[in-house]
């Protein structure tokens, strides 16, 4: 009976005449002299794009001409708030009071504002078992028994967390071409705990972020989501090349490339000697710097077992094969035939040139990026 109270007056407002493409009406109890705010939430930041104060019974009605989905925050000036997701046509029905406004509230009308509700609802209950959690823990730190206690409570507050993790993952899954995903994508339970993995969970934030750029391209949360996943990629692909540069018997992956007469030559091809992994382009002036630092190098230790294996990016086929001649490389020279975006190179998240990988006689990598001295000094330790 009391949801129906809820919503009887807000159907009152559906028939009212409507100035752009999405409207936001409602009523909000217990706010009377309150100015509610309508706030656009950017990636960073927010604008208020339009204001009314509210009278006793609390009635308000916002008008937006929209061509893609965005973010909106109501907001009353004693700082209580609540988030909605205004998509194109939405004819949006809001109900909350003020005391409480941002965690009990009514939605109807629009399919994103109503997910992004879930969102936070579920958010919301996790909050509150984490803290409740929290709390006991502290009140029972004294106890005779708090090493028992203690586990059974961090066992629970796991399986808090894993739940959310669960929720959130479940949700983008099952609503990855929604906006609303991008807020599960970086909800937060705490300051310091977010509810999905950064390094673990970049697999989602890639769904995402794919659905985003097909959808919306231009959007502004388009460009931070993959901005955001190009950082995460870089990342991830830095500590797994540390990982490997670390972890003892961490082998260099398989890599096979056509040289300057069309033949492929793999890397493994090399096997027992200590290698030179470069990356260079014709026509970038640090990589033929590069080059005679490396020609100087190679004419010095080649006898001893020196082997350079370099990679143009380049894309023009003739450069290259005259910067070779020109720089005298009488080492493997290969190509990249897709332009930077092999498998070696995205593997290796070479992201300029020139890049180097030193790989010592028994397969495994021992530097990274070592030039001029530091480069020679390493070569002069492993080959003797």
């Amino acid at each position: 009976m009391r949801k129906l109270l809820f919503v009887l007056p807000l159907v009152l407002f559906w028939a009212c005449g409507q100035k752009g493409n999405v409207s936001i009406e409602g009523k909000i109890d217990n706010a009377e002299g309150k100015t509610l705010y309508l706030d656009h939430l950017h990636v960073a930041s927010t604008s208020t794009v339009d204001s009314v104060k509210l009278d006793k019974e609390g009635r308000f009605e916002f008008d937006l001409n929209l061509t893609q989905p965005e973010f909106y925050l109501l907001r009353l000036s004693n700082g209580k708030l609540l988030t909605l997701l205004a998509e194109e046509n939405d004819k949006m029905l809001v109900y909350s009071k003020a005391e409480n406004m941002n965690k009990k509230y009514i939605v109807e009308g629009s399919k994103g504002s109503k997910l992004v509700k879930q969102i936070n609802d579920t958010l919301n209950v996790t909050k509150a078992k984490v803290a409740a959690i929290r709390k006991q823990l502290e009140e029972k730190k004294n106890d005779a028994d708090f090493s028992t206690v203690s586990q059974n409570l961090v066992a629970e507050y796991i399986e808090a967390i894993q739940a959310q993790r669960k929720f959130s993952i479940d949700f983008i899954m099952q609503n990855a071409t929604s906006l609303a995903s991008y807020m599960a994508l970086y909800q937060k339970i705490d300051e310091d705990t977010f509810t999905l993995n950064e390094n673990k969970d970049i697999q989602f934030v890639k769904i995402v972020a794919s659905s985003m750029r097909a959808l919306y391209p231009e959007h502004e949360y388009t460009k931070a989501i993959l901005a955001n996943y190009k950082t995460l990629e870089k990342r991830m692909s830095n500590l797994n090349i540390a990982k490997m540069i670390k972890e003892k018997g961490a082998s260099f992956p398989e890599i096979k490339l056509p040289d300057t007469n069309g033949k492929d030559v793999a890397l493994s091809s090399l096997k027992g000697k200590f290698i030179v992994l470069s990356f260079w382009a014709s026509q970038d002036p640090n990589s033929r710097k590069q080059n005679k630092t490396l020609k100087k190098i190679y004419d010095k230790y080649k006898s001893k077992g020196l082997r350079i294996y370099q990679i143009s990016v380049d894309q023009d086929e003739e450069l290259w094969k005259k910067a070779i001649k020109e720089d005298k490389m009488n080492w493997t020279n290969v190509c990249d035939p897709e332009n930077g975006s092999s498998y070696a190179v995205r593997l290796l998240n070479v992201q300029r040139v020139p890049a180097n990988y030193l790989i010592d006689q028994r397969g495994e990598i021992v530097g990274k990026d070592l030039f001029a001295r530091r480069l020679e000094e390493k070569v002069a330790e492993y080959v003797k």
